[in-house]
């Protein structure tokens, strides 16, 4: 009868593991899937699937006398997958931090607000001019906003800070 128990143990074991191997090999198959990205269908969803990337070069500026700093803005704008967004206007404005147009400085032709097309590569560019130390009476700051308006109501959009620090002297 013991030589029995042995087998019935050795056929157990083996049963179980089989069991295992399977719970495990259907537990990888189900669990390995991984999702790709689509683009969105042009019916929904709702919001837009781009980036607008806004950078400052330098970001912080003097006001001192002549000439004004500069800083060069870009603005980069690409579908979500990285692919670059032609052909679309950005409106560049000096704002300050609630978002209200300033006259602190200016854009080129001396303007507060500037519009710039997209090239090839998705890329605007627009400068921001400084103001000279008699403009300001203490370091302040602006921010530069970068808009794209987009089908009906939507837009896309992104500000970068500028520091402007008054020269003493």
């Amino acid at each position: 009868m013991s030589g029995k128990k042995v087998t019935i143990m050795k056929t157990n074991n083996r049963i179980l593991a089989i069991t295992a191997c399977l719970v495990l090999a259907l537990f990888g198959l189900t669990s390995c899937k991984s999702d790709t990205v689509s683009e969105p269908a042009p019916l929904g969803p709702s919001s837009i699937g781009v980036v607008l990337d806004l950078t400052a070069s330098p970001s912080v500026i003097i006001a001192g006398l002549l000439p004004r700093q500069r800083a060069d803005i870009t603005a980069t704008l690409a579908k979500f997958d990285g692919i670059p967004i032609p052909d679309r206007t950005v409106i560049f404005e000096v704002v300050n931090s609630s978002g209200k147009r300033v006259n602190v400085g200016f854009l080129d032709d001396e303007l507060s607000m500037q519009t710039v097309t997209t090239d090839s590569n998705g890329v605007a560019k627009a400068r921001y001019f400084g103001p000279l130390r008699s403009e300001l009476r203490i370091n302040t700051d602006v921010f530069i906003r970068a808009t794209v308006v987009w089908d009906g109501v939507q837009h896309v959009q992104d500000s970068i800070q500028i520091y402007i620090i008054r020269d003493p002297n």
